[in-house]
Protein backbone atom coordinates (compact mmCIF):
# COMPACT_ATOMS: atom_id res chain seq x y z
CA UNK A 1 0.00 0.00 0.00
CA UNK A 2 1.72 3.22 -1.21
CA UNK A 3 1.76 6.09 1.33
CA UNK A 4 -0.89 8.27 -0.26
CA UNK A 5 -3.41 5.17 -0.49
CA UNK A 6 -2.90 4.89 3.31
CA UNK A 7 -3.18 8.27 3.84
CA UNK A 8 -6.65 8.51 1.60
CA UNK A 9 -8.33 5.76 3.71
CA UNK A 10 -7.16 7.29 6.75
CA UNK A 11 -8.58 10.34 5.61
CA UNK A 12 -11.82 8.46 4.17
CA UNK A 13 -12.28 6.44 7.91
CA UNK A 14 -12.08 9.72 9.52
CA UNK A 15 -14.66 11.49 7.36
CA UNK A 16 -17.43 8.30 8.03
CA UNK A 17 -16.80 7.96 11.38
CA UNK A 18 -17.08 11.84 11.94
CA UNK A 19 -20.69 11.53 9.75
CA UNK A 20 -21.38 8.96 12.70
CA UNK A 21 -21.19 10.83 15.65
CA UNK A 22 -24.11 11.57 16.96
CA UNK A 23 -25.20 15.70 17.18
CA UNK A 24 -26.83 15.61 20.79
CA UNK A 25 -25.78 18.29 23.25
CA UNK A 26 -26.03 14.98 26.14
CA UNK A 27 -23.34 13.28 23.99
CA UNK A 28 -19.93 15.72 24.20
CA UNK A 29 -18.25 13.07 26.24
CA UNK A 30 -18.87 10.49 23.51
CA UNK A 31 -17.66 13.07 20.51
CA UNK A 32 -14.45 14.49 22.66
CA UNK A 33 -13.46 10.24 22.83
CA UNK A 34 -14.24 9.89 19.15
CA UNK A 35 -12.42 13.20 18.33
CA UNK A 36 -9.53 11.84 20.06
CA UNK A 37 -9.76 8.23 18.97
CA UNK A 38 -9.59 9.91 15.56
CA UNK A 39 -6.74 12.46 15.77
CA UNK A 40 -4.58 9.23 16.76
CA UNK A 41 -5.79 7.35 13.96
CA UNK A 42 -4.81 9.90 11.76
CA UNK A 43 -1.37 10.46 13.40
CA UNK A 44 -0.55 6.71 13.38
CA UNK A 45 -1.64 6.98 9.88
CA UNK A 46 0.84 9.83 8.73
CA UNK A 47 3.47 8.34 10.93
CA UNK A 48 2.93 4.61 8.95
CA UNK A 49 3.31 6.68 5.71
CA UNK A 50 6.10 9.04 6.61
CA UNK A 51 8.14 5.69 6.89
CA UNK A 52 6.94 3.76 4.61
CA UNK A 53 7.65 6.63 1.85
CA UNK A 54 11.20 6.75 3.46
CA UNK A 55 12.26 3.34 3.79
CA UNK A 56 10.91 2.19 -0.28
CA UNK A 57 11.38 5.37 -2.06
CA UNK A 58 15.34 6.20 -1.99
CA UNK A 59 15.68 4.24 -4.96
CA UNK A 60 19.05 3.21 -3.67
CA UNK A 61 19.92 -0.41 -4.83
CA UNK A 62 22.48 -1.15 -1.87
CA UNK A 63 22.98 -5.01 -3.57
CA UNK A 64 23.85 -3.70 -6.84
CA UNK A 65 26.49 -0.48 -5.75
CA UNK A 66 26.86 -1.17 -2.29
CA UNK A 67 26.99 1.56 0.76
CA UNK A 68 28.55 4.59 -0.88
CA UNK A 69 31.14 6.61 1.09
CA UNK A 70 32.95 9.50 0.57
CA UNK A 71 36.64 9.74 0.83
CA UNK A 72 37.04 13.68 -0.05
CA UNK A 73 34.25 16.63 -0.33
CA UNK A 74 32.38 16.09 -3.67
CA UNK A 75 33.63 12.89 -3.98
CA UNK A 76 31.40 9.77 -3.90
CA UNK A 77 32.75 6.18 -4.20
CA UNK A 78 30.59 3.08 -4.90
CA UNK A 79 32.05 -0.55 -3.43
CA UNK A 80 30.87 -2.94 -5.77
CA UNK A 81 31.34 -1.56 -9.19
CA UNK A 82 34.35 -0.02 -7.82
CA UNK A 83 34.05 3.38 -8.96
CA UNK A 84 34.80 6.78 -7.86
CA UNK A 85 32.53 9.68 -8.97
CA UNK A 86 33.63 13.71 -8.31
CA UNK A 87 31.00 16.22 -8.70
CA UNK A 88 28.69 13.90 -10.04
CA UNK A 89 31.14 12.28 -12.87
CA UNK A 90 33.54 9.85 -13.23
CA UNK A 91 36.78 10.30 -11.48
CA UNK A 92 39.61 8.03 -12.70
CA UNK A 93 41.87 9.88 -10.33
CA UNK A 94 39.72 9.31 -7.20
CA UNK A 95 38.51 5.73 -8.52
CA UNK A 96 42.53 4.30 -8.92
CA UNK A 97 43.41 6.03 -5.90
CA UNK A 98 40.95 4.27 -3.10
CA UNK A 99 40.44 1.06 -5.08
CA UNK A 100 44.10 0.40 -6.94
Amino acid sequence: MTGRTLTAGVLAATLALGSLAPHQAAADSTNKDLEKALAALVAIGIVAAAAKHNKDDDGWDEDRYGEPFSPSPNVVCLPIPRRCYKNGHLSMKWTERIFG
